[in-house]
């Protein structure tokens, strides 16, 4: 019918249109980060708000007054979609270092882009079970690096906020720094798992009051991750799946 081919034209449009927006920025920050290191997250920042916003996606933030000053946090979000990455580094205005895993350095591409954002490496998302990840991790942020986690440590298709691993919530007890709960919306149906084309929506972030852990052990470690993921199931809008 004419009418599902004229929806199929404006899918294909959009897709067209934030794929062109990609191309055109994401070297730049690229660039960026061989030539101006320290300036990279300011102008990777930059970049991906105005893919967001050249590819027409709607985009907000609320609640950046949250983030702690003058101290560092680990911030933790939910993981729907491989925009998530993007649409943080759009939201969030101070340089934070992402946890990611160690195999993202094969590819030298990005691997100079990450590193130049601060990214800490580590073999595994379960750092509770490497201690020398764990420790290189508590040493960052005890000099000053926040960091950012997706604790789930995947995404899927289905929409759901799953368990959360301990890892960055360890690192925060033992540093003695609060964690910030982040939410993300929108970016699991703009674009699903196991999907590259694209679709139009509302993405939005987040960012709720910082949750300072009760002491520096296992048991503080749970109660603020228990906290944390609280607060991002009740504004994701998703089913708990971590029962």
């Amino acid at each position: 019918p004419a009418r599902t081919a004229a929806a199929r034209a404006v899918h294909v449009g959009f897709a067209a249109r934030a794929y062109a927006a990609f191309f055109a920025l994401a070297p730049l920050a690229w660039i960026a980060a061989v030539l101006m290191p320290r300036r990279a997250w300011a102008v990777s920042r930059a970049l991906a708000r105005g893919m967001l916003r050249a590819s027409g996606f709607a985009f907000s933030v609320q609640g950046l007054e949250n983030l702690p000053r003058g101290t560092p946090c680990v911030a933790v979000s939910n993981h729907a979609s491989y925009l998530d990455g993007l649409v943080i580094l759009a939201a969030l205005p101070e340089a934070f270092g992402f946890v990611a895993k160690s195999e993202l350095q094969r590819n030298w591409l990005v691997r100079v882009l990450l590193r130049a954002l601060g990214a800490q490496f580590v073999e595994r998302f379960d750092v509770e079970k490497s201690v020398e990840d764990s420790a290189k991790l508590v040493q960052c942020a005890k000099e000053g690096q926040s960091l950012f986690v997706f604790p789930e440590g995947t995404l899927t298709r289905a929409p759901g906020l799953m368990a959360f691993r301990m890892g960055a919530f360890q690192v925060a007890a033992e540093a003695g720094i609060p964690v910030v709960p982040v939410t993300i919306t929108g970016t699991r149906s703009a674009l699903r798992d196991g999907s590259w084309f694209p679709h139009r929506g509302a993405l939005s972030v987040i960012v709720s009051r910082p949750i300072a852990p009760k002491g520096s052990d296992w048991g503080a470690a749970v109660q603020v991750r228990d906290a944390a993921r609280a607060e991002i199931l009740r504004h994701c809008g998703e089913p708990d799946l971590g029962q």
